[in-house]
């Protein structure tokens, strides 16, 4: 009976033990599953975050902190947007029309000045001496003349007084007028000069009225006209505005309007003069180089621009 009954008792034990390891087995089991279940759904969530990150980047669009959608900055509406040039395509460059621009960039003037009432941007004739053809070169015992390297060049052979050779401008005439130029001395001293002419008559050499500057810092006004009476209207008269000594560069600017003449030295007015019983009133343009010390005294030009005064009521 004894034995029987611990017979039993082992053979229930074995089928307990047995039912316990098949729950453990099943528990390890689904235990594994879930593991691979929420690693899959780890993985699949961190992929579709990625693509939807990628795809943000590319339509340019962010999320915030809380998966809203932030726009970037979008052009307003009609606004021209560039895009980026394809990869190995060079951006085209514009064709664009050349504009001549105005030799001298004009200074902030006031009211008071006779310039204000000219558009100073806008000549109404330049010459740069860029062509042989814009101004008239010749060679003499007197003097010599000719365009090169982008300038008018002249030399006065002879120091004198009474004369002086100079080189005219293939531009058209006027009368009522401004006119500017740049003048560079040569190795000068003293009252060697050089000089702009405005309003020379075609029948008359020499005429018209003429701005000089000395190498000695003095600047003149005088009728060009050789038995003109009281030729000198401005005798010579010293000015701080004027760059003096040798290969100095002034800008020299001639007011001619009716009678009245105004001087402008690299920008600045300087003096003025009223002739009432003027005779030359409308011509061409020239330079000249005149040496008063020096032999072979030479000098260079460029940049003449010449602006047509309005009626002036």
């Amino acid at each position: 009976m004894g034995k029987k009954k611990e017979k039993k008792e082992k053979k229930k034990k074995k089928k307990l033990l047995k039912k316990f390891t098949l729950e453990r087995i099943m528990l390890f089991v689904v235990s594994g599953l879930l593991i691979i279940t929420v690693a899959y759904i780890a993985i699949d969530s961190f992929t579709k975050s990625g693509d939807e990150e990628a795809a943000v980047a590319e339509s340019g669009e962010e999320m915030d902190a809380e998966g809203e959608e932030v726009l970037g900055e979008q052009p307003d509406s009609g606004e021209e947007v560039s895009q980026p040039a394809a990869s190995g395509d060079a951006t085209p460059t514009p064709r664009r029309l050349e504009l001549q621009p105005s030799p001298t960039p004009p200074d902030a003037i006031s009211e008071d000045d006779p310039r204000s009432i000219l558009d100073l941007n806008i000549p109404s004739g330049t010459a740069s001496f860029n062509d042989k053809n814009e101004a008239y070169t010749y060679d003499t015992e007197n003097a010599t003349y000719e365009v090169k390297d982008g300038q008018l060049v002249g030399v006065d052979h002879e120091p004198e007084e009474r004369n002086s050779y100079w080189s005219e401008f293939s531009i058209r005439p006027s009368g009522n007028v401004y006119a500017e130029i740049s003048a560079t001395n040569g190795d000068c001293i003293g009252k060697d000069s050089v000089g702009l002419v405005i309003r020379i008559d075609a029948e008359i050499v020499p005429s018209g009225y003429s701005l000089e500057v000395s190498c000695d810092g003095s600047y003149r006004l005088r009728n060009m006209r050789s038995n003109a009476p009281n030729a000198v209207f401005i005798n010579w008269t010293p000015s701080d505005a004027i760059n003096a000594g040798p290969f100095a560069t002034n800008r020299l600017g001639i007011w001619g309007y009716q009678g009245k003449f105004h001087l402008f030295i690299n920008h600045q007015h300087v003096d003025e003069f009223y002739k009432y019983d003027y005779v030359d009133f409308y011509g061409r343009f020239a330079a000249y180089v005149r040496a008063s010390q020096t032999y072979d005294l030479s000098a260079t030009f460029d940049d003449f621009a010449f602006w047509d005064i309005p009626f002036i009521p």
